[in-house]
């Protein structure tokens, strides 16, 4: 930090272990600056699953709502604060923001998602209120409706937790349990169960496994893999390690977008982790790591059941792959630091 500024910093967003919203907080931190958080998640969680306490969460989401917001006015208190930053912007009032412009705080959000709609009409309306949004999607820039609402648009990239996207060594026991030939993990979607359904068909005698959320909406074949729950943090980095091939699937168009993701938050987190990648084919991924020799790409579901089965029978240029892959993302620092700098770059260079 020698020559430069430490800011004060009002950070909205997550703290769990893995989760983007950290990784973007510890990039900031490492960089000398000092972040007062305030955690939505402390006040509203995302992760219940059984039917009443969805149903509580649902009635209860505006009084929960409520209180949270009203955490997040007590950072008005501290007259030292430089800026407001909020990633995502779950359950944040535009009334909220509000009083932060009114005191000449500035006010920025991170967004890592395909559609600005698909968590509550509160994020879509707050976006005129930031000074600038700065998305993880650069189809986003793209968007007519989108641009004419915000103040100032601009794209950073998704990245990794250097803390939990790590290498890490496990016992024969743990290999055995998390090992498989193919791995997913990632939200359901119907897009995803149609990709992975191709697989199960063309190649039955794979081991491929599925972590996370609403895959038991899926068809029979495809819940069949399913571990039924999602993998997080460290277990993210087992999953990683020991499976022969990581599957990078991308999410479609969601609510109000009229396109899907070209990478997402796994596209930097496997190879970091140590993982071998097997990506869905984009020209961003293309742009960040060098297709065949640093991540491997497919294109349609024949051809990813083609590459599986290459690639399977391929241990030493899979091997090659996973470590030059691994290699690229730390020595390229995909962290979220390029993401913390971006932010950083425009509060100095904004205008009075």
């Amino acid at each position: 930090m020698s020559g430069q500024l430490s800011y004060c910093i009002g950070y909205l967003g997550a703290d769990w272990w893995g989760s983007d919203a950290r990784a973007l907080a510890t990039e900031l931190r490492s960089q000398g600056h000092l972040l007062v958080e305030r955690h939505y998640e402390d006040y509203f969680s995302t992760k219940w699953r059984s039917f009443a306490l969805r149903a509580f969460r649902r009635l209860s989401r505006p009084l929960m709502a409520a209180e949270y917001n009203r955490a997040v006015c007590e950072l008005l208190d501290i007259g030292a604060l430089d800026f407001l930053l909020a990633f995502k912007g779950m359950l944040l009032d535009e009334s909220t923001l509000l009083k932060f412009r009114k005191l000449g705080k500035p006010c920025y959000c991170v967004y890592p998602d395909v559609s600005y709609r698909d968590h509550g009409e509160n994020i879509w309306k707050c976006l005129p209120h930031y000074d600038c949004v700065f998305t993880t999607k650069s189809y986003h820039l793209e968007d007519p409706e989108l641009v004419k609402r915000v103040r100032c648009l601009q794209y950073v990239p998704h990245g990794f937790d250097p803390e939990v996207h790590r290498p890490v060594t496990l016992t024969a026991r743990l290999k055995e349990y998390y090992g498989c030939d193919v791995s997913f993990v990632g939200v359901w979607s119907p897009k995803k169960e149609q990709i992975l359904s191709a697989v199960i068909d063309a190649l039955p005698d794979v081991d491929l496994r599925i972590w996370g959320p609403f895959w038991n909406r899926a068809q029979e074949s495809v819940r069949r893999c399913w571990q039924k729950r999602s993998a997080y943090g460290d277990e993210l980095a087992a999953i990683c390690s020991c499976s022969r091939i990581n599957l990078g699937l991308l999410s479609e168009a969601g609510q109000g977008t009229v396109e899907g993701d070209r990478t997402t938050a796994r596209t930097w987190q496997i190879p970091a982790c140590g993982g071998f990648l097997l990506h869905e084919d984009t020209n961003e991924l293309s742009a960040a790591f060098a297709v065949g020799e640093e991540a491997a790409v497919f294109s349609t579901c024949a051809d990813l059941v083609s590459r599986i089965s290459q690639y399977l029978h391929d241990s030493e240029g899979r091997e090659r792959i996973r470590l030059a892959g691994h290699q690229r993302c730390w020595t390229s620092l995909y962290s979220y630091r390029a993401a913390a700098e971006r932010v950083l770059t425009f509060h100095r260079n904004r205008s009075p």
